[in-house]
């Protein structure tokens, strides 16, 4: 997911993150635009966050985006969205499918996975997604999305975690 928002707890920031679906969804990595979302996202939600550059061209609906960390290409992206626009909720999907397992992070001192339940609403359209380059997952430079939408209206609710104990 490449996603900017607007406004969130800690100010607007961007982030691309990868999220396994294999077993409890999870998120496996992600890269944020700022320091703020890197330490509460941890604190809050176990989520293996880290900082990277975004450098955004182009108009919402026809946007390139260039990820850097350390230096290094993490993705280079065009996002061109199409079509009209349609509602979507995740109040018609179950919520053991939209709870995130997130495992404890290394510096937990607790050693508990957290779990978050997620909602969201909005309008989503059809988009066409192309890796231009980056190291941004080996899947997605030798295959297409089987599915990309772009989602310009969005609202997300990520309450606190539960405790699921060791």
């Amino acid at each position: 997911m490449l996603v900017r928002y607007a406004q969130s707890g800690v100010g607007p920031y961007d982030e691309l993150l990868w999220v396994s679906l294999t077993g409890k969804p999870q998120v496996t990595r992600i890269v944020v635009s700022t320091q703020q979302s890197v330490v509460w996202g941890r604190r809050n939600w176990a989520i293996p966050k880290s900082r990277a550059d975004f450098a955004w061209e182009g108009v919402p609906g026809r946007e390139q985006v260039r990820v850097t960390q350390d230096g290094r290409l993490l993705a280079y992206l065009s996002v061109q969205a199409w079509g009209p626009s349609v509602p979507v909720t995740t109040a018609v999907v179950p919520a053991a499918w939209r709870t995130l397992t997130q495992p404890p992070l290394p510096e937990a001192e607790d050693r508990a996975s957290l779990l978050t339940t997620v909602s969201a609403s909005g309008w989503v359209q059809p988009a066409r997604l192309s890796v231009i380059g980056g190291d941004v997952h080996p899947a997605l430079l030798h295959r297409r999305p089987l599915l990309t939408v772009a989602v310009p209206d969005f609202r997300m609710m990520f309450p606190l975690a539960r405790v699921r104990p060791a």
